[in-house]
């Protein structure tokens, strides 16, 4: 399938997973508004809403890989934004710490090339987790652009970082 058709299929399947969404939390709150809704709906209540609202971030952080975030978009909301898939690349449970520095340039790099570094980083991390407790995703300032590291919790082992050019 080509990436032209990901793409133009990237914001309807958006819109619709959204309209979905929003009626699952509609439920949810509902749920837990309602006077005769015991402990156990309120737990499933609770459980929905949570469900509701990690589905969504995973949803626009999938589909955002079809549909990268405009040019100028900050390096921050890229990744913080990929913090989903993160997670998903080094298993169930574990923590993702994401710490971008505010002091960074204007990078060359693309959303799009940005979020390919970074599951690039991830990915290559993720194949030594097996005793991880999580995953560390930084953007540093460094000599003419920035350094992207995907480090593993504890211990601080991963895959060499990258370096990305300023503008």
């Amino acid at each position: 399938m080509s990436r032209d058709l990901l793409v133009s299929f990237a914001r309807p399947v958006r819109h619709e997973a959204n309209n979905l969404l929003a009626a699952l939390s509609g439920t949810a709150e509902l749920m837990l508004r309602s006077p005769s809704s015991t402990e156990r709906d309120i737990a499933r209540a609770e459980r929905l809403r949570d469900a509701s609202a990690r589905l969504q971030a995973l949803l626009h952080a999938y589909l955002a890989l079809g549909a990268p975030p405009p040019a100028d978009t900050a390096p921050a909301s890229v990744i913080e934004m990929m913090r989903p898939l993160i997670g998903l690349a080094l298993g169930p449970g574990r923590k993702v710490e994401v710490a971008v520095a505010p002091d960074l340039p204007r990078l060359a790099t693309t959303p799009a090339e940005l979020q390919s570094l970074v599951l690039g980083l991830v990915r290559s991390a993720a194949e030594g987790a097996a005793c991880a407790d999580g995953i560390r995703v930084a953007l540093d300032a460094a000599p003419g652009g920035a350094r992207l590291s995907a480090r593993l919790e504890p211990g601080g082992s991963g895959p060499e970082p990258a370096f990305l050019s300023a503008a």
